[in-house]
């Protein structure tokens, strides 16, 4: 979120190992390579021997999602929350497993031409839209290219445009719809052609900007209003959105409908925002929850005391503190430099998370897929390292720079109103104190108004964090290029956008990594953000439910459509 969750995409040709299945079977015309279909940080525990009962209703599990949706208009979305209920409300051409391989959803089957460009994919007949009218193939492109359109001002639109043949003449304004490389053949056929080869495609379809939009009920609502509430949004997946009461709860119900309903298990799913830990805890201890994330390492430790089981699963997470480029003192590089050197990754992963994250080596984290395996084993450790001194230095001499003094200035650091967040930023804040002798005010903010300070370019600086959106640096890399829409800070260095437009269009694995490795150190020299920790989620349930689904592609509060039951008593 993620965010990010939140992320990017360029077009590619390359052969790397990413997770994707060729077709539908028996459907191959001209195949593509597949991954191993394995997720690389599936959930490892066993929550079988939970001690609490669970929530009363014998149809419905509650779930914490933690803060309200901020933009559940698809083609607008870049956060988790909106994301994990748009996964069990929407439906695409393509879901993923739980192994996170793509595998059809509306799409039934598709073909791939010998160029590895175009694919064409069949839709299901009868699915339907929860205002009972069809889902055809112009939905598709209705949706997409209203993404893409620059008045839209879609924060995605460049996974679109990136990828799609012509998109970003389209969103230029050079050409008409017609020109583009999505087509409704017919109400059941869809045509896609990619500018290049991407062996992630079936990935990216299964992404939130790739998801159908019905024009009818998008033009009656209206842009401004549409995804406000329960009632002015359509979806078409496993669960209809039956309520929302914003900053309370979300209710959705099961969509008997949908193709596959015969795995949707549990008819009711409540989603609750609790932001507090101790308010989680009580929750699930007083049976009035059944999925919590586990926030902070105090909420791990007692869980464990108390006998609760605890499973966790690596998120490819990647947090940091991400700098306002046209915000003095942050202009300077030599500032940027020195703040992110002052902060101690190593002690703050041991003594304060204290739930197996790691002290980031770079931008990209463990686990993502390179040209030989994991990426990161090639780049090795790029991150500043801790130097409290080298920081005091590099902060005097940008400050003199600037013909400032640490005393003119008092920076204000954006960060959540969720309990962990407030603990770590009040580490930061420590250190910069301590080994800077710079004062940092702390401003929590709920998760709307941060996203918003964030796409204003209103903040000082901020502790974000980026999750993937597929496995492969790029969804962490190409958020930094100048006109990406998800490039917070105002970062532009010529060099650093031809290293990445040069790696979209390599073929080459070999090459493509190497760019993408020299564009990443030279983001890190540029201190566009300073690299925190690689981070993992550890949840607890009750004994209610099971078979959830819970990875870094499908991340908390997981995905219950996929054989996720209620265990009766």
């Amino acid at each position: 979120m993620k965010c990010k969750k939140l992320a990017g995409a360029a077009s590619l040709a390359l052969t790397v190992c990413i997770l994707l299945s060729a077709c539908a079977p028996g459907k191959t015309s001209g195949g593509t390579s597949s991954g191993s279909g394995k997720a690389s940080s599936v959930s490892t525990g066993d929550l079988s021997a939970s001690k609490f009962a669970g929530t009363s209703d014998p149809d419905m599990i509650t779930i914490n999602l933690q803060q309200d949706p901020a933009e559940m208009n698809s083609m607008m979305t870049s956060d988790t929350a909106s994301g994990a209920v748009l996964r069990e409300a929407m439906a695409g051409l393509i879901k993923l497993d739980k192994n996170d391989k793509p595998v059809p959803d509306l799409a039934e089957s598709w073909t791939i031409s010998n160029d590895k460009k175009t694919f064409t994919f069949k839709l299901r007949k009868g699915a339907k839209w929860s205002n009972g009218e069809p889902v055809t193939a112009k939905d598709y492109v209705f949706g997409w290219t209203t993404a893409m359109k620059k008045s839209t001002g879609s924060p995605y639109s460049y996974i679109l445009t990136d990828n799609i043949q012509g998109g970003q003449d389209y969103f230029d304004g050079k050409i008409k719809e017609d020109k583009l490389g999505v087509k409704a053949l017919d109400d059941y056929t869809l045509q896609v052609t990619f500018n290049k080869p991407i062996p992630y495609a079936l990935f990216l379809c299964s992404f939130q900007t790739y998801l159908p939009i019905n024009e009818k009920a998008y033009k009656s609502i209206g842009a401004d209003s549409y995804a406000k509430d329960a009632n002015k949004i359509v979806t078409n997946g496993p669960y209809k959105i039956a309520e929302w009461q914003h900053d309370d709860h979300i209710t959705l119900v099961k969509n008997d409908d949908y193709w596959d309903k015969a795995n949707v298990n549990i008819k009711k799913i409540k989603m609750v925002m609790l932001s507090d830990a101790n308010a989680m805890t009580n929750a699930l201890k007083t049976n009035q929850l059944d999925f919590m994330r586990l926030q902070t390492s105090d909420q791990i430790a007692q869980m464990k005391a108390e006998g609760q089981p605890v499973a966790k699963y690596v998120d490819d997470g990647n947090w940091y503190i991400q700098y306002n480029l046209k915000r003095k003192p942050f202009t300077n590089a030599k500032v940027r430099e020195a703040f992110g050197m002052a902060i101690d990754t190593a002690t703050f992963c041991k003594n304060v998370k204290k739930d197996g994250s790691l002290p980031a080596t770079g931008i990209v984290p463990n686990g993502i897929f390179g040209a030989n395996g994991d990426y990161s084993k090639a780049r090795g450790n790029v991150a500043l390292k801790y130097d409290p001194a080298k920081a005091k230095q590099l902060l005097t001499e940008g400050l003199q720079e600037l013909g400032m003094t640490a005393s003119q200035f008092k920076p204000v650091l954006l960060t959540s109103n969720d309990t962990a967040p407030q603990k770590e930023s009040a580490y930061f804040q420590e250190q910069w104190k301590q080994n800077l002798g710079v004062d940092v005010e702390l401003k929590p903010l709920a998760f709307k108004a941060r996203t918003a300070a964030m796409n204003s370019k209103d903040f000082d600086f901020v502790y974000a964090g980026w999750t993937p959106d597929y496995n492969d640096p790029m969804t962490f890399l190409d958020m930094f290029m100048t006109s990406n829409g998800s490039n917070y800070g105002s970062y532009s260095n010529k060099t650093y956008d031809n290293l990445i437009t040069t790696a979209a269009a390599e073929s080459n694995v070999e090459n493509r990594q190497k760019d993408l490795i020299k564009a990443e150190k030279t983001a890190i020299q540029d201190a566009v953000i300073s690299p925190l920790y690689f981070s993992v989620i550890n949840y607890t349930t009750s004994s209610k439910i099971t078979g959830g689904t819970y990875t870094a592609f499908q991340y908390w509060p997981g995905e219950y459509t996929d054989g996720a039951k209620i265990i009766k008593k």
